[in-house]
């Protein structure tokens, strides 16, 4: 009846640890939606500064797959959203240098992310090693019954 025990106490414990790398795995996933997003502002910046053209014509996303075409009356300046719903105006450098910024704080969060979800997988790994060495000792002391 020991071993049944431990294997049920292994098997919530797994259970629990695959709760949390699942949670982990979103976060992950949510990072580096979120770091694509700045990266994606970041090069339309870049690509903004190259223009020559002084008040060029782009096209303005309004849902559906559907734009509308507008003019950029301020191609030296930049709205940038600096959190909590706040946005503030930058010169397109200085915006740059932010995103910037802001990329490497989600470089950082990712790669953190990643190594609990490495040392979670590993703690996964060994939990299922034990699981497995108990159910072998269980099934070796198994005896059929003689008639």
């Amino acid at each position: 009846m020991e071993n049944r025990e431990q294997l049920e106490r292994l098997a919530y414990e797994y259970q629990l640890l695959q709760a949390q790398a699942q949670l982990l795995a979103q976060n992950l996933e949510l990072l580096t939606l979120g770091r694509n997003e700045f990266q994606a502002v970041k090069e339309t910046l870049e690509g903004l500064k190259n223009v020559e053209e002084e008040n060029p014509e782009i096209l303005v996303p309004i849902g559906a797959g559907s734009f509308l075409k507008g003019k950029i009356e301020d191609k030296n300046n930049a709205i940038v959203s600096v959190g909590s719903g706040y946005a503030i105006e930058k010169s397109i450098d200085d915006a740059i240098t932010y995103l910037d910024e802001r990329i490497r704080e989600y470089d950082e969060a990712i790669k953190k992310t990643q190594e609990a979800l490495q040392q979670l997988e590993g703690k996964l790994q060994n939990l299922a090693q034990k699981a497995q060495k108990l159910q072998q000792e269980q099934a070796m002391g198994f005896k059929v019954p003689k008639k």
